[in-house]
């Protein structure tokens, strides 16, 4: 790699790492909230859900825009357009039951969990060190979804629960996804000032 690309990549890393961060601790909050304070009521699981569909999404557009060079971004951007609209929807459904919440989202953690499964993939053909964090985060998406579709819950606070664990999970891959990559920003910088040097 050359000290102008080094350089380009590692300040690119460097200005975006946060993107992953935010949209981790995001879901970790959503988790701790479902696990710590199970919703009773079908009306505001929606609405929690919404929200939090729609501002995962639109942090996963922004990742993807922002990386908008990256191989995977336009797997980010369709993750993100999903979110959005999968909290869109959610939330102007009239008077869902807790079983079309349930499978909603189920479907929903499951279709994250595919985008993301190809998104690694195509990460891993590109030689992207990154594929191995959007593999888990598509893997544990895609298996919590498969679950909760092959075992239906119509029980608000299980719902909840079942999410929430999803949620805080997969908050602290994308959390940990986020330092992995100012780690490796700071070891570009470091290995292209060793060269500049020499």
């Amino acid at each position: 790699m050359s000290d102008a690309l080094t350089a380009d990549v590692a300040g690119t890393l460097r200005r975006l790492w946060w993107l992953a961060v935010l949209r981790g601790a995001v879901l970790v909050v959503l988790g701790l909230l479902l696990l710590v304070e199970p919703l009773g009521t079908v009306k505001g699981l929606v609405w929690l859900f919404g929200a939090f569909a729609v501002l995962d999404g639109l942090l996963a557009l922004a990742q993807g825009i922002a990386y908008r060079h990256d191989p995977a971004s336009r797997w980010r951007i369709v993750q993100g357009l999903v979110g959005i609209a999968f909290g869109v929807v959610l939330m102007v459904w009239p008077a869902p039951t807790a079983t079309v919440v349930f499978y909603l989202l189920a479907f929903w953690v499951m279709l994250l969990g595919l985008i993301a499964v190809v998104g690694a993939f195509v990460l891993h053909h590109a030689g992207d060190a990154g594929w191995t964090f959007a593999l888990t985060f598509g893997l544990i998406g895609f298996f919590i979804g498969l679950v909760a579709v092959m075992h239906p819950q119509t029980t608000v606070s299980v719902i909840a629960i079942l999410y929430g664990l999803f949620a805080l999970v997969a908050g602290i891959v994308l959390v940990v996804s986020g330092f992995a990559t100012r780690s490796v920003a700071r070891q570009l910088e470091h290995a292209s000032a060793r060269v500049v040097e020499l």
